[in-house]
């Protein structure tokens, strides 16, 4: 797994806050839309329902929250690694081919001095 397999799964959990959100809002305008009329004849059960219902959308907000942001942090971990690693192998192909080079020259002048 790499840091933009991870991204985008941070970004998959975020996709799920505006629903979570629109629907706790559209819980909230129910419960607020509700007359006294309708409050006497069972309303206030409905609001009680719609109320728990918004506690555990803000709760499921808060958890999708919660891991987006912590694959963000296991992301950019894993980006530093990737660069880390990406240098490395700069590295290591840069003194190859110095050394590739090294040899060539060395040959070229055991070559010349015989």
């Amino acid at each position: 797994m790499n840091s933009g397999m991870v991204r985008g799964m941070a970004f998959n959990c975020h996709q799920l806050l505006a629903p979570a959100q629109e629907c706790s809002d559209k819980m909230s305008a129910a419960a607020l839309g509700i007359s006294e009329y309708w409050v006497d004849m069972g309303g206030e059960e409905f609001r009680q329902h719609c109320t728990e219902w918004i506690k555990k959308m803000n709760q499921f907000k808060a958890a999708i929250a919660q891991i987006e942001s912590e694959m963000m942090n296991y992301a950019n971990e894993l980006q530093r690694a990737e660069e880390a690693e990406a240098a490395r192998v700069r590295e290591a192909q840069r003194q190859a081919s110095e050394q590739a080079a090294a040899a060539a020259a060395a040959a070229k002048m055991t070559g010349k001095i015989k």
